[in-house]
């Protein structure tokens, strides 16, 4: 097994795409920081249900990709035990539709904090763990980003420069055996 005994971050965990990755990797042995924005009930449960079940470790995580002091709040915790993180998974991110003349500035700068510059950040102070002995990120996009869906001019932007920001970390990050990449 590949994930087992390897430790995985990984961020909007408590639904759709992040939900199945956070299973993936408790199915595969893998210690995980588990990442969304504020405590629930249902997301709660689902952790100590796979905990239980495949024994393995999931710590919950808890910040708002909106505040950058709470991302970096959130990384430093992570990081503070000096554990080799050797997967992070960029999944969180927020959608908004809308005619790009009916988006207000505000909703496209939201959408650029939430879906790149937080990540950006994020991924920064956790690659502090991955440096001396590589690792793996996987930035989440979409196939907006790349098909220009109509009515999501802010959404496919900031999908499109996390594509770019992965590109470019994948190159500058080879050095010190840090594979990254974007799925779309």
């Amino acid at each position: 097994m590949l994930l087992k005994n390897k430790v995985a971050v990984v961020t909007g965990c408590n639904k759709g795409i992040g939900k199945s990755i956070l299973e993936v990797f408790a199915k595969n042995g893998t210690k995980i920081w588990a990442c969304v924005r504020k405590p629930d009930e249902k997301f709660l449960q689902n952790i100590s249900e796979l905990s239980r079940k495949y024994g393995v470790v999931i710590t919950p995580i808890y910040f708002d990709l909106e505040d950058t002091d709470s991302v970096k709040k959130g990384a430093k915790e992570i990081i503070a035990g000096n554990e080799q993180v050797d997967i992070l998974v960029n999944n969180a991110g927020v959608i908004f539709t809308a005619l790009f003349q009916m988006t207000s500035s505000k909703k496209i700068m939201e959408m650029f904090n939430i879906n790149l510059f937080s990540q950006m950040i994020f991924t920064q102070i956790i690659i502090k763990s991955m440096i001396r002995k590589g690792g793996s990120i996987i930035n989440i996009s979409s196939s907006s980003a790349i098909e220009c869906n109509e009515g999501r001019v802010a959404y496919s932007a900031s999908k499109a420069a996390l594509i770019s920001f992965t590109k470019t970390i994948s190159k500058e990050l080879a050095s010190s055996n840090i594979r990254a990449n974007a799925i779309a």
